[in-house]
């Protein structure tokens, strides 16, 4: 038996008439990005859902605000046994000299990536695997003419996870951006 094997998955019900909520589609137009390396201690998965990042001092959430409509994490499953492989996809409405510097961190560190959905936030994360921009994973498009988009288009995939959607548990996520200062208490 592998050494990273978890006991096997338990079943169970989904009937639609206990759902009880609404199925919209599409994601916020935000997307955070965290550097692993700057994280105090690994999140912790228990079922689908990681503990909140916790962070080394004066580290934190980088925020990027994207094209509205253009953000989604897709989970596929990578065959029986395999487990999924995770893509991020944001757009970020310009392709600048801001968007050409941010391509350079993205391309390069450890990263990983939470994006709001709803009232959770789905996160692109594992510990020991990487959050990878491919071949024209991270696109500058400058458009042709005046009616075409100038967008920045990032898309990461991370593999071998062990749930096609992947949560983390956050109450206030402005808490947890780089250089966040708590209120003084009075």
């Amino acid at each position: 038996m592998a050494e990273n094997a978890s006991p096997c998955p338990t079943m169970g019900h989904f009937l639609e008439g206990e759902q009880c909520l609404e199925n919209f589609p599409g994601t916020s137009p935000l997307i955070y990005f965290g550097v692993k390396s700057e994280l105090s201690e690994p999140m912790i998965l228990t079922d689908n859902v990681y503990s909140a990042p916790k962070f080394k001092p004066g580290k934190g959430l980088f925020k990027f605000e994207c094209k509205d409509d253009s953000n989604s994490i897709e989970g596929s499953s990578l065959g029986k046994r395999a487990g999924y492989k995770l893509t991020v996809k944001a757009v970020l409405d310009a392709a600048n000299k801001m968007t050409s510097k941010l391509g350079r961190p993205l391309n390069n560190l450890d990263l990983f990536a939470i994006i709001p959905d709803g009232d959770d936030f789905q996160i692109a994360y594992d510990k020991d695997r990487k959050l990878v921009f491919d071949a024209d994973g991270i696109k500058a498009e400058t458009g042709a003419g005046g009616t075409d988009a100038r967008v920045t288009t990032i898309t990461g995939t991370l593999s071998r996870v062990k749930y096609p959607m992947l949560y983390v548990d956050i109450d206030n996520i402005d808490t947890l951006l780089e250089g966040y200062v708590a209120p003084a208490s009075t």
